[in-house]
């Protein structure tokens, strides 16, 4: 292989990392969670985050971007953002003990194990959420 090929062949993965990027960036990674598919997620998943939001709620609105951002940065199979609207889906706000929003309820390997209630900066909801990832893959 000559120099050039080589070239080419590192062009090509960059063009192939960055395509994906894109990709991943543009389709929205928080799946929408209702009656009907809530317990499939939750038994075909490792690990779950349950956003629990309404409409109207400002802060959710605000903290529902950090959210998104943090949904694209840790993605990984087994691994699913989701958000519930609780004027929707007030059942499954009642399944998981909702009673404040913006809340996340946390389940791993179908265990509902904790459940962050506000907001938080990026940074700490990242190191939080990174916690049950890694608890979910061992």
């Amino acid at each position: 292989m000559n120099d050039l090929d080589e070239k080419l062949l590192k062009l090509a993965e960059k063009l192939r990392e960055r395509a994906d990027f894109l990709e991943l960036k543009l389709k929205d990674p928080i799946v929408e969670v209702n009656r009907h598919n809530i317990d499939e997620i939750v038994e075909n998943n490792k690990a779950v985050f349950l956003f629990f939001t309404a409409d109207w709620c400002g802060p959710c609105i605000s903290y529902l971007s950090t959210y998104r951002d943090l949904a694209i940065e840790l993605a990984k199979p087994k691994l699913v953002f989701a958000k519930v609207d609780v004027d929707k889906s007030a059942d499954i706000a009642d399944r998981y003990l909702i009673d404040h929003i913006p809340s996340i309820a946390i389940i791993v390997n179908s265990k509902h194990v904790d459940t962050l209630i506000g907001s938080m900066a990026k940074e700490k909801l990242k190191e939080k959420l990174s916690s049950y990832i890694d608890l979910a893959s061992s």
